[in-house]
């Protein structure tokens, strides 16, 4: 029989279905270019199917570590963010520990928290402002407290206050910073502290999310307490090479962020001149709304007419809410247009 905490949880799930226009999971609307996919696939050709991937991810963290000031003790790879996040929540996270979150916020995080048996203290807080709840979460925590934040928040699209990622490591209190949008935020990359652990993907802003690929960055202490609850070979090889490629092509990201912030901003100021709906500020590659007519019902109007969004009322605090992902002009057209007939 499976723990009593297991079976009382629900599975992180998404209904399977298909639409000519796909903006339900903050994917990239710019598929990776041939030229590149072909660089990968000669790579991979060459290499024996037959032997493991290198245990150590070499090439990859040597390759990050470059790209962003560090060194290879400082970094673990892996079958995207959330594997890393599950190992590094193993290492910090026991029986009774506090883990303070802002709710709502990923599902994941409370998940994990739980099977590890950490004691979840979710702040909730309204999203219309666009920040995220700092003092809340300041008022709570202290150095035997765990906090995760994902700053832009996903689903609000909301940020933490200037400097509040500092004045939460101040807290004493071990901070899991989840950036896996902070690229359409225009972030910088947080200097490594012994209580900050920072997270990152290439699944968003680089636009390989078919590839599952996530990097965790933290001081080569914490890095090793990981490295003993990380699984082993969790990246396979070509996943491996084609994130190394993405980073001898930065400007590739750069440019395609460009485009997808240009156009979110483009999306928001349609999405205010529609009545009946009130969106969230966002820092993100998606936007939030809550609208006056049901949700599900918006939702199901959107499919029929080919547009697959993302209905997340059933988050605390989110009802009658949906988040759209930002695509290609084209594709935010088409929804600007099917959404006006929708509400």
């Amino acid at each position: 029989m499976s723990r009593s905490v297991v079976a009382a949880m629900t599975a992180y799930t998404l209904e399977l279905r298909e639409a000519e226009v796909k903006l339900n999971q903050n994917e990239s609307p710019y598929d990776w270019p041939r030229a590149l996919k072909e660089q990968v696939l000669a790579r991979a050709v060459e290499r024996p199917w037959n032997i493991y991937p290198d245990f150590e991810s070499s090439g990859l963290r040597n390759a990050l570590a470059k790209a962003y000031g560090l060194t290879p003790e400082n970094i673990h790879v892996g079958n995207g963010s959330n594997e890393l996040l599950a190992a590094t929540i193993g290492a910090f996270v026991g029986p009774g520990t506090p883990v303070i979150f802002p709710r709502p916020t990923f599902t994941l995080y409370e998940k994990l928290v739980t099977i590890a048996g950490g004691l979840p203290m979710p702040i909730e807080f309204e999203p219309d402002s666009g920040l995220l709840p700092l003092d809340e979460i300041l008022a709570r925590a202290n150095e035997d407290a765990v906090v995760i934040v994902c700053s832009p928040n996903n689903p609000t699209g909301g940020v933490l206050p200037e400097g509040g990622l500092q004045k939460l490591i101040d807290s004493g209190a071990i901070v899991l910073f989840d950036r896996a949008y902070g690229d359409f935020a225009n972030d910088t990359f947080p200097a490594l502290h012994p209580r900050l652990i920072t997270f990152s993907t290439f699944s968003k802003a680089w636009g390989l999310a078919a590839l599952r690929v996530g990097w965790v960055a933290a001081t080569a202490e914490n890095a090793r307490e990981i490295r003993k609850v990380k699984l082993p070979y969790s990246l396979n090889a070509i996943s491996e090479m084609a994130a190394t490629i993405a980073l001898e092509n930065r400007a590739l990201r750069d440019a395609n962020v460009q485009r997808i912030v240009s156009e979110r901003e483009r999306v928001v100021a349609a999405l205010r001149a529609i009545p009946r709906i009130k969106i969230f500020p966002t820092k993100a590659n998606f936007v939030t709304f809550r609208a006056q007519r049901s949700s599900k019902e918006i939702f199901e109007a959107l499919f029929a007419r080919g547009i697959l969004v993302r209905d997340v009322s059933g988050y605390p605090r989110l009802a009658n809410c949906l988040r759209i992902s930002i695509g290609s002009p084209e594709q935010n057209d088409r929804m600007l247009a099917a959404l006006k007939e929708s509400v």
